[in-house]
């Protein structure tokens, strides 16, 4: 796992390489390999929140919205990236999928609570 992958811009021809490293067509193997390259990206999501906080908290003086301001814009820089290498690797894996014949699996379905159950 690269420690600079948060902030850094993922592509499909690398999502694609990670998921053909894994050298398996088993489809929860490749979910696996997606799920690790997206806990990458899902930290930057939560840390883009401490910028744009700091932020507000300090533009509420006047001399504080010169240093409040750009970390707002950092914040929401921050956030916008994570979502884009999110999508750009969820669509990589689909399209890898699709290249090697198979489907996205479908999210497991949740278990009912045990008051719906006993009926």
């Amino acid at each position: 796992m690269n420690p600079n992958a948060a902030l850094s811009t993922a592509t499909k021809p690398q999502i694609i390489g990670a998921l053909k490293a894994a050298n398996s067509t088993d489809p929860d193997v490749l979910l696996h390999v997606k799920e690790d390259l997206l806990d990458q990206y899902r930290p930057l999501k939560m840390m883009s929140l401490v910028p744009i906080i700091c932020g507000v908290g300090i533009s509420l003086t006047v001399i504080g919205a010169i240093i409040g301001i750009p970390l707002i814009v950092l914040g929401f820089f921050l956030r916008r990236k994570c979502k884009r290498n999110m999508a750009t690797v969820e669509s990589a894996y689909d399209e890898y999928l699709a290249s090697i014949g198979l489907r996205q699996l479908a999210p497991a379905p949740l278990a009912a609570p045990a008051s719906a159950r006993a009926v």
